[in-house]
């Protein structure tokens, strides 16, 4: 990918977030990622390692989001059940710091 190409991809995270209504935190815990790694990805202060630029677009698109060269939008709507499990883990501790 050249720097362009990171600063669409970028892009097209922020916006595959905004689709979904996922925070930084909810994309990081879908990709099992760190959510600094998210942030610093959309803002361009790091280009993600491969493993990494997988791990992000398998979260996305496994929540329903297709990239294209235009963008990204939703495969099909009305979505069904297409995001993970977010929250899980922080639903859990807060049911146990109750």
């Amino acid at each position: 990918m050249t720097d362009r190409d990171y600063g669409l991809f970028a892009a097209q995270v922020r916006a595959a977030r905004g689709l979904l209504n996922w925070s930084q935190a909810d994309l990081a815990e879908a990709a099992d990622v760190h959510r600094v790694t998210v942030m610093d990805i959309e803002s361009g202060k790091r280009e993600p390692h491969d493993p990494t630029l997988t791990a992000l677009v398998s979260a996305i698109t496994d929540a329903g989001i297709a990239f294209t060269e235009k963008g990204v939008e939703f495969r099909k709507w009305p979505l069904k059940n297409c995001a993970p499990n977010i929250g899980s883990r922080r639903s859990k501790a807060r049911v146990r710091g109750r």
